[in-house]
């Protein structure tokens, strides 16, 4: 692979290319058990990645599941990272990075070694603010308010977090600090996602849709970034394991199941569903509500299921193991998926219930504007409750159109989606971020320093 200038003539998705070179590889990530659809993601790629390339894997948690990484791949800690370099340098530094805690290792190794960025959020703000203002310095000056050094070391997370505002947003960064300290309210990050910082430290940026691409190109011309497939495939569920999962959820012959699956946050509009579900069981009394996914917080989701009236005629699966998760999206007659305010993110959730065979309702946002239209049913965000509810009925009412639409998805997923799609977009990118430059931004915050050792 030669090095090139010419970083503009990639900012489009990769065309077609040969097999790539076998490259040796760092590859940052989350990894299994940490609960995070990333670190499921992580795996899959490893898995077509590591049988043509040489790939050390480094994460930041105390436990890696000793069976999930593929074999050949060594795993070490982030701190290994830039001694494994000095004795045997890698090829390229792949970084995957979300709005989430646990990519917080990540961000000084953007540095360390500039590489390829797999940006899966366009929103990191929630998590980069979180990260340097609820600092361990933070809590332990929360904790002895009288101390002037514990202070003084909390207002240091502070100072970063105005330095990296200030940044990607020099013109407003004092009034966005501001709101952001002085606030309640999680509607401001959404609008000023502060994703400059780690595109501009990268070789070379891959997203995983059009809408997030132009997003970064829209506001950082001069990046190079390219799309990515996603990889999502139809597992194979055998014959009646669906029709045992509803037995064993308590679900009755006869029943409708409404699916919601993911980690249940209020951005996936539970609420919504619980209310939509409860309007229309007044038409439909067989209604079921199935949550499967993390919940991130039980008292409040118990609350908006009583407040609703679906608590009764609601399932709460939480979090179960992925080997099972197949089973319970086949168990759910239609599903919700729901997103807004939105991260503008590609959901491996949604493509797993497509690729399923699952009929969905979906929210009408650009993120998922690549998903055909004969292959969902789009709910419009002004009129949220109104639209899924008429769904619902819609598609209770009319068990051909429920196969119409889950035949379909199935295939797009299949089409767009599969590993051998995914494959060749990333080697794309990763001989496209080998030949890339080194990143030479200006004005970067004193704690974002680019390492410059070979």
């Amino acid at each position: 692979m030669r090095r090139s200038s010419r970083r503009a003539s990639t900012r489009s998705s990769l065309g077609a290319s040969g097999p790539a070179p076998v490259a040796r590889l760092a590859f940052c990530s989350p990894l299994p058990p940490e609960p995070t659809g990333i670190a499921d993601y992580a795996v899959e790629v490893l898995s077509f990645l590591a049988p043509r390339h040489e790939i050390d894997v480094f994460h930041g948690q105390a436990v890696v599941a000793p069976d999930a990484i593929p074999s050949g791949c060594g795993v070490y800690p982030a701190a290994a990272l830039s001694q494994r370099h000095r004795d045997r340098p890698y090829d390229l530094a792949i970084h995957q990075l979300g709005n989430a805690r646990s990519h917080a290792f990540v961000y000084p190794l953007l540095t360390q070694r500039p590489g390829l960025l797999v940006l899966h959020d366009l929103v990191l703000h929630h998590s980069r603010a979180a990260m340097l203002l609820d600092s361990p310095a933070a809590r332990a000056y929360a904790a002895d308010p009288s101390s002037a050094a514990l202070r003084d070391g909390a207002r240091a997370g502070e100072r970063e977090y105005a330095a990296e505002v200030s940044y990607a947003y020099p013109g407003q960064a004092e009034r966005l600090v501001g709101a952001h300290l002085n606030t309640v309210g999680d509607l401001l990050p959404y609008a000023f996602p502060l994703f400059q910082l780690p595109v501009a430290v990268s070789r070379f940026t891959a997203v995983h849709n059009a809408a997030m691409r132009r997003a970064i190109v829209s506001e950082m011309p001069e990046a190079a970034v390219a799309q990515l497939a996603m990889p999502a495939v139809r597992v194979p569920v055998t014959p009646g394991a669906a029709a045992a999962c509803r037995r064993s959820l308590g679900i009755r012959e006869g029943e409708l199941v409404v699916g919601c699956f993911g980690l249940l946050t209020r951005e996936k509009r539970v609420e919504t569903a619980a209310r939509a579900v409860a309007r229309a069981a007044v038409d439909f009394p067989a209604l079921r509500l199935l949550l499967v996914g993390p919940v991130a917080e039980p008292e409040r989701l118990e609350q908006v299921l009583t407040a609703c009236g679906v608590r009764e005629r609601t399932i709460v699966a939480g979090r179960v193991p992925l080997a099972e998760l197949a089973a319970h999206i086949e168990a759910a007659d239609l599903v919700l998926h729901l997103r807004y305010p939105t991260a503008r993110e590609t959901s491996a959730a949604l493509l797993r219930v497509l690729a399923q065979g699952r009929p969905a309702v979906v929210s009408d946002v650009e993120n998922f504007a690549e998903i055909p239209e004969d292959a969902v049913v789009r709910a419009d965000t002004s009129d949220e409750e109104g639209a899924v509810t008429r769904a619902i009925l819609r598609l209770a009412a009319n068990r051909a159109l429920r196969d119409r639409l889950g035949r379909r998805a199935a295939a797009f997923v299949e089409e767009r989606h599969s590993l051998h799609e995914a494959r060749g977009s990333y080697e794309r990118a990763i001989e496209a971020a080998v030949a890339a430059p080194a990143p030479r931004p200006a004005r970067l915050p004193a704690h974002w320093a680019v390492s410059r050792s070979p």
